[in-house]
């Protein structure tokens, strides 16, 4: 079993990791974080079961916070939440997914916490900022 950590679960890359976590009963999904789609992340806890969410803004934080007091799932808020998805002790491998800049931090603190990255670079930010060195 391979345990995964998705940050930018609810965009384009996010969804399509998912699909394959579908197809692959080898592969759970114990944390997953989005910008603010809580709608659509509200549906992906309650099909992968994560151990912890997290949404960037604040306040959509709580309210998902309130819709899925029926599920086993902690939720966090802002970077500190994005930062407990990418280093959450069960996850082997995160996948970073976020655009822009928002990503960074949290890639950062997956690498020194030995995780596996599966980084899409979904923004030249992480370019700019890294370079060669991702």
């Amino acid at each position: 079993m391979k345990y995964i950590s998705i940050l930018g679960s609810t965009g384009s890359v996010g969804t399509q990791t998912l699909e394959v976590v579908r197809e692959n009963p080898d592969i759970k999904v114990v944390a997953l974080a989005a910008n603010s789609s809580i709608t659509l992340l509200e549906e992906q806890i309650r099909e992968f079961d994560p151990a912890i969410v997290a949404v960037y803004d604040e306040v959509l934080a709580k309210e998902l916070a309130i819709r899925v007091k029926d599920m086993n799932v902690s939720v966090f808020a802002g970077m500190d939440g994005l930062i407990a998805c990418s280093t959450i002790a069960s996850a082997e491998i995160v996948v970073t997914a976020l655009v822009g800049m928002i990503g960074i931090t949290p890639t950062i603190e997956a690498i020194k916490a030995g995780k596996d990255i599966g980084n899409t670079c979904y923004s030249r930010s992480y370019y700019n900022a890294f370079g060669k060195k991702l």
